[in-house]
């Protein structure tokens, strides 16, 4: 298939390989959202596919699903994993796919641009505090300005309608997205991590621990409708 900028699908690699992680808590699947920069051309975020993990998987039971989806990326993308929940966490994930990972802390505040170095058994990992709402609208942002190419796959459709259907509350400290009464966002906070992490300056050096060797991925009426393949 010859590379189109416009059709994900047919992207031959991605510069480089993101694996975003949303840990999941005890009632809520953790996921993997899989994409990157575009190979060429024009600036562009594309997503290769979206999976929810099994239920219930904790520790290294939960790093040994999450590799499953690395092991058909050649084991060579980057991982991007929330540890907002469990800052043990970073320990298994070290263990299981060495220099290769990038923590990030959810909470109410920060702009994710500069790490807390946590220790960990085999060295140090870079752990950035970002806001909940600015990660959002990061990716709203993205799609607005008709940077994001999304394929025609039913896991990532049910990616970004979870972060289109969040509602927006006008608090005293600022603008707070919540999901509505029953529903999730777990695939759709994935989706925004990994466009963070695709489009931070840090990204160069992060991508010094990849190795060096071409990888091949597997093969509406408002701004929210852009992007789609």
């Amino acid at each position: 298939m010859n590379y189109h900028p416009d059709d994900v699908t047919s992207w031959p690699i991605f510069r480089p390989l993101i694996i975003a992680h949303d840990v999941g808590r005890q009632r809520d699947r953790s996921t993997a959202v899989v994409g990157g920069n575009s190979p060429c051309g024009r600036r562009l975020l594309g997503i290769s596919e979206a999976e929810e993990l099994p239920q219930g998987l904790f520790g290294s039971a939960r790093a040994s699903a999450l590799a499953v989806v690395d092991r058909r990326h050649h084991n060579n993308a980057l991982i991007v994993a929330d540890l907002s929940f469990d800052p043990t966490y970073a320990e298994t994930l070290v263990e299981s796919f060495g220099p290769r990972v990038i923590g990030l802390q959810i909470s109410r505040h920060g702009d994710g641009m500069h790490p807390e170095w946590r220790l960990v058994r085999h060295g140090h990992l870079p752990v950035y505090t970002i806001g909940r709402t600015f990660l959002i609208e990061l990716f709203h942002a993205e799609l607005q300005s008709n940077l994001v190419r999304l394929p025609p796959d039913p896991m990532v459709r049910q990616a970004y309608e979870q972060l289109a259907n969040l509602e927006l509350e006008l608090k005293e400290g600022g603008a707070v997205y919540t999901c509505p009464p029953g529903k999730h966002d777990d695939l759709g906070i994935s989706l925004a991590m990994l466009t963070w992490a695709a489009r931070h300056p840090h990204l160069p050096s992060w991508c010094g621990n990849l190795q060096t060797r071409t990888r091949r991925p597997k093969r509406d009426t408002s701004n929210w409708a852009a992007g789609w393949t």
